[in-house]
């Protein structure tokens, strides 16, 4: 079986600049990574959430930092998109907020 973790390629954004009008910082606490890949999974799948503009994952703290326009996007739908990284069969990831900025 192929490893479906291998060489997940992490996504470069141009953020909108709607997206880019109010700008939060939220912290999230991130289950469920086990390598670098991993990160770059969850990294991808918040980078596509519209009103995202920039997010650092490290799967070795289980961290995440995540700027966003909460006009556009709640905190909350964050962890969604957390979720949705995974779902694959073999990733399951789930997130908290830590802190909010706003």
């Amino acid at each position: 079986m192929e490893d479906p973790c291998r060489d997940i390629a992490p996504l470069e954004k141009q953020p909108k600049t709607e997206e880019q009008v109010r700008q939060d910082t939220v912290y999230l606490s991130i289950s469920g990574m086990n390598c670098g890949n991993c990160a770059n999974r969850v990294r991808n799948s918040l980078l596509t959430t519209y009103g995202v503009t920039s997010v650092i994952v490290s799967h070795v703290d289980g961290l995440a930092e995540v700027r966003y326009n909460p006009g556009l996007v709640p905190a909350e739908a964050l962890i969604g998109s957390v979720r949705a990284a995974g779902g694959d069969g073999v990733h399951n990831y789930d997130a908290v907020i830590m802190l909010q900025d706003s």
